[in-house]
């Protein structure tokens, strides 16, 4: 009798904390169209290997979570991003490899940070309906001179209605947001053209 008592103990315990739910933040590509005019440099970007391995669990709904790579997600928007403002893009493995960057003529090297958080008006289901992105994204020169710097941060939102099919909606809207409001503070900086 004492066995079964603590073996429903510890299924109750488990069904009131909750569990975590894999979502992902990569959105569709459709807004991210090829740019007519590109500027003649080449750059990098640079993800620490940690960062792209990094799992984030944040709050969703009834009680439960959810968890995602946010740096694996975003990598191939930012550098689709990158790539439809300059000539050429390349993936840094290392901030110290300087004979990469020599050979490959890489003048500039974004670094992006990405901090996450989610929440659900929903007491019943467990995607979150409000999904928030602050995207910082440096460029450095010469493997130390910041050059250019900004914080972006918005927020992606979606309802039951519309998120029954695509459980990591408001994930997906907030990073489309995100990357594209960077895409256009890219176009607007004068900076990268001299």
């Amino acid at each position: 009798m004492t066995k079964n008592i603590k073996f429903l103990a510890v299924i109750f315990a488990f069904i009131l904390s909750g569990c975590s739910h894999q979502i992902q933040l990569n959105p569709e590509m459709k807004e991210f169209t090829n740019s007519d005019i590109k500027i003649d440099k080449t750059v990098g970007y640079f993800i620490a290997k940690a960062d792209i391995d990094k799992s984030v669990t944040t709050p969703g709904g009834g009680g439960d979570s959810v968890t995602y790579k946010p740096y694996k997600d975003t990598e191939t928007v930012l550098y689709t991003v990158l790539i439809n403002k300059f000539e050429d893009v390349y993936k840094i493995d290392s901030l110290e490899d300087k004979q990469f960057i020599t050979e490959n003529n890489i003048q500039y090297v974004f670094i992006p940070k990405l901090v996450t958080n989610s929440s659900s008006d929903s007491a019943f289901t467990w995607p979150p309906t409000n999904f928030t992105i602050s995207l910082s994204c440096q460029a450095i020169e010469n493997g130390k001179d910041v050059v250019w710097e900004k914080t972006i941060d918005v927020e992606g939102n979606a309802e039951f209605d519309e998120f029954k099919t695509d459980f990591s909606l408001s994930a997906r809207r907030a990073t489309e947001k995100a990357f594209v409001k960077l895409a256009e503070e890219l176009e607007n900086t004068a900076a990268f053209t001299q």
